[in-house]
């Protein structure tokens, strides 16, 4: 799903460059909503196969899916009574929140490190991606017509290696083609120790000049109306 402007974020109503009908089926790595939101415009688009992915994802799809649902309910109602007032036609949500339930049914669990048949030409492999709970590195062995197999790793989003919660990255051996996700790729993260003596520097001075500190944070929590 795009996120971003309203120019980006409008991407998401362009139709899909493909016949949502002809796919097989989907593999996610992980359930942030840039890379789970737009499951359910495949589902109201007609896409009735399975969604393979993590327990952990599977679990958290659960949440954030219809919390986009009402979250995109939400938006075009508001920009429905804006385009109302100028004398413009209304236009559906991308999908409602009863949409994405209806979606979760296409969701299968596969465990890591797990090798899964998906037919009889494709085998696929979660392993940990150590990016969130549940995020996966999946590789894909794919036999071609020829009888030759080709192993395609798509990485997801990576995690590093010094995250206090979360296991290290899986290091794969091999691949004849990489696909990978580059959001950090032209910079160096700092350790952890680095980072953490930084915060503390900050938050020290900032008290002592009697200011305030406001940490943005993110989590997933179920309520009764919403995700926080």
């Amino acid at each position: 799903m795009f996120q971003g402007t309203r120019k980006e974020e409008d991407k998401n109503y362009d139709e899909f460059a493909f016949d949502v009908k002809e796919i097989d089926f989907v593999l996610l790595t992980h359930a942030h909503i840039d890379h789970s939101g737009r499951i359910p415009k495949l589902y109201v688009n007609g896409y009735r196969k399975p969604v393979y992915a993590t327990k952990a994802t599977c679990d958290l799809c659960k949440i954030m899916l219809p919390d986009s649902g009402h979250i995109q309910e939400m938006e075009v109602e508001w920009k429905n009574r804006k385009r109302q007032r100028e004398g413009k036609l209304g236009y559906p949500p991308l999908y409602t929140a009863e949409d994405a339930e209806k979606c979760l049914k296409l969701f299968e669990n596969i465990e890591y490190s797990e090798l899964v048949q998906i037919d009889e030409n494709v085998i696929v492999r979660f392993n940990d991606a150590g990016h969130m709970l549940g995020s996966a590195i999946i590789e894909v062995w794919v036999k071609e017509e020829t009888g030759k197999t080709e192993k395609i790793v798509f990485t997801g989003d990576l995690g590093n290696n010094d995250i206090p919660l979360l296991d290290s990255p899986t290091m794969i051996e091999s691949a004849d083609y990489l696909i990978m996700e580059s959001t950090y790729g032209n910079r160096l993260h700092m350790k952890n120790d680095d980072k953490a003596e930084i915060f503390l520097n900050i938050v020290y001075e900032t008290v002592r000049k009697g200011g305030n500190v406001i940490i943005p944070s993110f989590a997933v929590r179920k309520n009764p109306r919403n995700i926080i």
